[in-house]
């Protein structure tokens, strides 16, 4: 199969390996991206209600 290839044959091949790797690094920091930003938003939420449990137990400090 591969005998037969000509030159064109083979630039087209190595064409889409490259926006195939392309394709797969966009989609994987982007991925690695969201996660992050969920980690951040679940992080700030739990100090949150950390401050407000606090709040709860000693209302006499924040006043």
């Amino acid at each position: 199969m591969f005998e037969e290839w000509g030159a064109m044959e083979w630039f087209i091949l190595v064409v889409d390996v490259l926006a195939l790797y392309v394709v797969v690094r966009f989609l994987r920091n982007k991925v690695k991206h969201k996660l992050n930003e969920v980690e951040a938003r679940q992080r700030h939420h739990l100090i949150q209600r950390r401050k407000e449990a606090q709040e709860k137990q000693d209302p006499s400090k924040n006043q």
